[in-house]
């Protein structure tokens, strides 16, 4: 019998699979998350949240559902209870310093929840380094978050390594 793919890399299984693992994130939160996971449109966004705390839905973007990895997935799902928990805006209202903030909030229930937070940063530098008025830089942000949680550079970029790695195999 074959073991299943390591979760830091492999893409979420299935709808299935992304519920639990929000439902893991939000748990992980300590908070009273009522959450509803939808996909999105196409063109759109990864992920985002409208709604509030005691009634929220996710929206995933389709084709985003089947590519990202499992793990990664725990993290966007818990920046964006983190919008609704620590009252941080809607998107439309944010700038980098609040997305920061979520990144960092997100993270602490991801980690809560057992997900990889190294693999995570790992694959964020995998992707192009967008900057927007509303984000900033995604890199800017992989470094800001590896100094709060005390991972070296070395960590992530192994990370990011084994990803590329996984990704040119499948």
């Amino acid at each position: 019998m074959q073991a299943r793919p390591d979760p830091r890399y492999r893409p979420a299984l299935n709808f299935g699979e992304l519920q639990t693992i929000a439902g893991e994130v939000a748990r992980a939160s300590g908070r009273k998350i009522n959450w509803h996971l939808r996909l999105g449109e196409n063109p759109g966004p990864l992920v985002r949240i409208r709604g509030t705390q005691a009634d929220c839905t996710i929206f995933i973007h389709p084709l985003a559902a089947k590519k990202v990895p499992a793990n990664t997935w725990a993290f966007l799902f818990g920046h964006e209870f983190a919008h609704l928990t620590e009252k941080l805006g809607a998107h439309t209202e944010t700038n980098p310093d609040i997305e920061l903030k979520a990144d960092i909030t997100g993270s602490r229930y991801a980690t809560a929840a057992g997900f990889r937070l190294d693999a995570f940063l790992g694959w964020v530098l995998t992707e192009p380094n967008k900057t927007t008025s509303s984000h900033g830089t995604l890199h800017r942000r992989v470094d800001e978050i590896a100094k709060r949680f005390g991972i070296h550079q070395a960590a992530i970029r192994a990370q990011a390594q084994l990803y590329s790695d996984y990704r040119a195999r499948h």
